[in-house]
């Protein structure tokens, strides 16, 4: 069949579909909040990247009003399940409301979205007006090309589907809504020159997918033109780049994973080298050696170690997280059988297995509130997973302070003092029959007293009736998160403090872009503090911490053989990575507290104080605790930790404010 040649117009204004997403829905008033389009850039086939403006403006509502934008199954025009009572954007995404019908078709569907069965949501589109960047082009706002913006656009259709338009490459793009859409421009006819530059000759039954999966092929760039072989070649370095640096988070990652856990060096090579151990693996990998050490070996004769009772809720719990988009390597025997069961019917078989009588004839606000009150196995399931949420997310978060900081405990809530090595500690020399004298250890000047932080939150039964299980999958993990994410910033913040640094303390460096010179200044500050007046401590530098603005200027200058300052290649680089032992440490808390241009040495750990992170009785994972409560018949949880971050001795910190 003769290919057509494709205008720029026509594959801009070509209707198109994408993913969209459920994020809410209401049981009781039939009803769902979905999520349909946001201006995070997605792949096209022609453009390279498509991204919609999304405001009040840009969004066409036309239709909506006119009560022409049906809610339909599968893009299905014959099978309307919903309608749609509201359509707003709010910062930067927008939203609509719908309701389902209440005929038989409708309800099977509902039914299906209530169960989890059904969770994909595609949204079908038509961009009215447009802007095209080609290579090298750069809009006001900053987006650069090649890349389409819809600057004016319009939703036609949402559909309950139930194979997303995303589902096989997990990076959002853009499809053509009818892939023969191309075939009513006229079979073999020739594009109008005035509608805009000809992209391509394509087979028009092939034009809404780019070969392997959507990607673009190989020798084309983002708007259809040919590549020269140095572009291409650019973008087989810049892919290779991204790999690269995939890899190095990845096992970073790991590496961070293992040693706050004191995971035995063989066993996190194997995650290492294991390609496919992504963190997500990596960690139940982790909590699985953790279950093994503390396993016991021999318990006492007559103890029951796991009866079946602990066997089905352990499946309950797995099959439960399971569901709501948890991650587990080895789950329950028998997890599968309660993935797809609502927390009504898992309380309806706690009430079964209690013995509990008459069950059949209760509603399910009667049956939630007898498990809830006449046992407890229904909370200690809800505590189980919230455990297991908490446990399996916090190595997300991307923190870095568990890297360098030093870590202490406290047994109580009283103020402590850490002794530091001071003039007095100096070793004398001891005349043949002298006497010992003996040094009179001094306080540092800060104490450390713990103080607790914490959130609450409440699973109500309201959420148990809707089986609104993000309260127990989600918000532990995000609660956890936040908790990591807080302790980071308060260490960073304990880093950069004004007060630490100066020339009389030795540990401020001239300002200066990072470089071999600066660098090394830094170094020679650090080695050179004294114990005293003469004694030399000669302390090691150990970590580079950076703002993520010299992360590439970082990289370039650990890890390249030669000075990249020097005039020739032929000039060694002193601060390679593998001479000068740092490890390098990025984190963009030190853009928002310190400036892109500061950045820090800090010793190696033990042989100075440094900052603490101090817990109570060295617990350093925060408590998670739940109660049922008999006010609101729901079940409470709460997150608190006890910990302090404190700065004990400037000596192993060096600080260059750059410029």
């Amino acid at each position: 069949m003769p290919q057509k040649k494709i205008t720029a117009k026509q594959a801009a204004t070509a209707p198109r579909m994408r993913a969209a997403a459920l994020i809410d829905f209401n049981a009781e008033s039939r009803s769902a909040k979905l999520s349909f389009a946001s201006e995070t850039p997605i792949r096209d086939f022609w453009y390279g990247k498509e991204i919609l403006r999304v405001n009040d403006n840009a969004m066409g509502s036309e239709r909506f009003k006119a009560g022409v934008m049906p809610v339909l199954f599968n893009h299905n025009r014959n099978q309307v399940i919903a309608r749609v009572d509201k359509l707003w954007t709010e910062n930067g995404r927008a939203y609509a409301d719908i309701t389902f019908d209440d005929d038989e078709f409708s309800e099977s569907i509902m039914r299906k979205v209530a169960s989890g069965s059904l969770r994909g949501v595609s949204v079908g589109y038509d961009i009215t007006d447009y802007s095209i960047l080609k290579r090298d082009e750069t809009s006001s706002d900053g987006i650069e090309g090649p890349a389409l913006i819809g600057d004016k656009w319009e939703a036609f259709e949402i559909s309950i589907v139930s194979i997303p338009a995303d589902a096989s490459v997990g990076v959002g793009r853009s499809r053509l809504y009818d892939p023969n859409y191309f075939r009513t421009l006229g079979e073999g006819k020739e594009s109008d020159q005035e509608d805009g530059d000809i992209l391509e000759d394509i087979d028009p039954s092939e034009s809404s997918r780019a070969k392997k999966g959507g990607e673009q092929k190989a020798d084309e760039k983002g708007d259809g033109e040919k590549m020269t072989p140095e572009e291409r070649e650019a973008l087989e370095r810049e892919a290779k780049a991204n790999a690269k640096k995939e890899e190095f988070q990845r096992q970073n990652n790991i590496r961070i994973l293992c040693r706050n856990l004191k995971i035995e060096e063989k066993d996190m090579e194997e995650m290492l080298n294991d390609e496919a151990c992504t963190i997500e693996k990596a960690n139940e990998r982790a909590l699985a050696i953790m279950q093994e050490r503390y396993k016991p070996t021999d318990p006492p004769k007559g103890q029951v170690t796991e009866d079946e009772a602990d066997k089905k809720r352990a499946a309950i719990v797995d099959g439960l997280f399971l569901r709501h988009g948890g991650i587990l390597e080895k789950p329950a025997p028998g997890a599968e059988e309660f993935r797809n069961r609502r927390f009504v019917d898992i309380a309806r078989m706690v009430l079964e297995d209690a013995g509990e009588r008459g069950i059949n004839v209760l509603t399910e606000r009667e049956i939630l509130k007898r498990a809830l009150t006449t046992t407890s196995a229904l909370s200690v399931i809800a505590d189980n997973i919230a455990h297991k949420s908490m446990s399996s997310g916090y190595v997300e978060v991307g923190t870095t302070y568990q890297e360098w900081t030093q870590t202490g405990s406290n047994s109580d809530f009283k103020k402590a003092k850490r002794y530091l090595i001071y003039d007095a500690m100096a070793p004398v020399q001891i005349p043949e029959g002298g006497e010992f004298s003996y040094s009179e250890l001094q306080d540092a000047s800060v104490g450390v007293q713990l103080a607790t932080y914490g959130d609450a939150t409440n699973f109500s039964r309201e959420m148990m009736i809707n089986d609104d299980l993000n309260v127990l999958t989600e918000v532990p993990r995000l609660m956890r998160a936040s908790m990591e994410r807080y302790k980071n910033y308060l260490a960073y913040q304990a880093l950069v403090k004004t007060e630490n640094y100066s020339s009389e303390k030795g540990n401020l460096g001239t300002a200066a872009a990072l470089s071999v010179k600066s660098l090394g200044e830094a170094k020679k500050l650090m080695r050179k503090q004294k114990l005293g007046e003469k004694m030399v401590l000669n302390i090691v530098p150990k970590y580079l911490i950076i703002p993520a603005a010299l992360e590439t200027t970082a990289e370039q200058l650990l890890t390249s053989t030669a000075d990249p300052e020097g005039k020739n290649s032929g000039v060694s680089n002193p601060a390679n990575r593998s001479r000068s032992k740092l490890e390098l440490i990025v984190d963009a808390t030190l853009d928002e507290l310190s400036g892109e241009t500061a950045y820090y040495l800090v010793a190696t750990k033990g042989q100075v104080h440094t900052i603490e992170v101090c817990y109570l009785n060295g617990n350093s994972a925060p408590i998670i605790e739940t109660g049922t409560d008999f006010n609101t018949l729901g079940i409470k949880f709460r997150m608190y930790h006890d910990f302090a971050i404190n700065v004990l001795d400037t000596r192993g910190l060096v600080k260059n404010a750059g410029k």
